[in-house]
């Protein structure tokens, strides 16, 4: 485990940690409120990363926002020492392979390849779902039978791009999920490879566009849902935990039906919630997160919205068109800031929102307040700049 509190005569470009995800601020920030010293790798070096950073690595991408797994390895062999406690998060569910040669090379601190095979295999989590008594929709490889609607996803996808209604799965690396309709939270949690701790509940939403209907598009919390749901939702998540060995950070997508709920979705490390949560009164995440992965969970009560003192959320920002970043500077809501000058394409993400108000309904007026101004200043501001 790093050290939480450091000797003033340490080198200040010394790592206490390494970070690497498509996109890694959330990370990077968490790492800084945990007082850790982070090495960043990701795939796009914002501004405010590399400021959490004491250094910012960019990586090569594959596809669209794929991490290139070989230059993801030589990096590390260049900056990151074995010694060094690794994080992951997004860009990994998808590249057990991957994650098995990380934990081989380096001090990989978070869930392995079984783990992540438990989860995100969807005929493995659906048959662990069944023997466990855990409430989730039904699973099939190729076709659903007559009458069952079902939405394809691809295996590993994350933030909603891959999600789509279909009748049938593409083909090598898709499957059908059967759709559901309902209220969707999210609930943040820790495993110690036994038992779980809950430690909150968002509201999530989507941020739909024509090819990706069910595209990432935020989230706001503490919320609090029926007592027995919550009571529910947390037994269920502690034989999970023990079932798949989950360690760290972790979060569950989770639908709220009119009768119950059921279990969409486990990621199994820190994610987009940090955003909304890594705040007071909980302690710092990250540090929640290694003393989980060693086995010990704090004791804590779930989180209330009345502890809190205020509901807290957080958008993706998506580019209506192309433009070119010229806006300097950028409203201090504002997270995930991208390099002058650099070019966004129309539907790609182009920063993170962030809100505060007295409910979700609030929050979420409020984020599409800004959006709008948002948008008007950085059009205005690359028409200007083109002139």
């Amino acid at each position: 485990m790093p050290s939480f509190s450091h000797d003033p005569s340490s080198p200040k470009d010394t790592a206490d940690v390494v970070i690497v995800g498509i996109a890694a601020r959330g990370l990077a920030a968490a790492a800084r409120r945990a007082g850790l010293r982070a090495l960043v790798l990701d795939l796009f070096g914002d501004d405010d990363t590399r400021e959490f950073a004491v250094a910012a690595i960019p990586l090569r991408r594959t596809g669209a926002f794929a991490i290139d797994p070989d230059d993801l390895l030589e990096q590390l062999a260049i900056h990151a020492g074995p010694d060094v406690p690794v994080v992951l998060g997004t860009g990994f569910e998808h590249a057990p392979e991957v994650v098995e040669e990380l934990a081989r090379r380096f001090r990989l601190v978070g869930n392995g390849r079984p783990t992540l095979a438990w989860l995100k295999e969807p005929m493995m989590l659906e048959r662990l779902l069944h023997n466990l008594g855990v409430p989730h929709p039904r699973i099939f490889a190729e076709r659903a039978p007559g009458g069952v609607t079902t939405l394809e996803k691809r295996i590993g996808g994350s933030g909603g791009w891959h999600v789509r209604p279909a009748e049938e799965a593409r083909g090598r690396g898709w499957y059908l999920q059967e759709r559901l309709e309902g209220r969707t939270v999210s609930a943040l949690f820790l495993g110690d490879r036994r038992q779980a701790r809950l430690l909150a509940f968002s509201e999530q939403w989507c941020a739909p566009c024509e090819d990706a209907p069910y595209r990432y598009g935020g989230a706001a919390g503490p919320i609090r849902l029926d007592p027995e749901i919550e009571a529910s939702i947390g037994a269920a998540l502690d034989r999970l935990v023990g079932a798949a060995g989950i360690a760290g950070l972790a979060s569950a997508d989770l639908l709220l039906l009119d009768e119950g709920w059921s279990l969409i979705e486990v990621n199994p490390r820190p994610g987009a919630s940090l955003d909304v949560f890594d705040h007071a009164p909980l302690p710092p995440l990250l540090r929640l997160h290694f003393e989980a992965c060693e086995g010990r969970l704090p004791e804590l009560a779930l989180l209330t919205p009345e502890a809190a003192g205020t509901v807290r959320g957080a958008a993706i920002f998506y580019a209506p068109s192309s433009f070119e970043m010229r806006l300097d500077p950028l409203p201090e809501w504002v997270a995930d800031r991208p390099p002058q000058g650099t070019r966004i394409e129309a539907g790609e993400p182009i920063c993170t929102l962030f809100a505060a108000g007295r409910d979700v309904s609030e929050v979420r007026d409020v984020l599409a307040r800004r959006q709008d101004q948002l948008w008007h200043d950085l059009s205005m501001a690359s028409r200007k700049a083109a002139e």
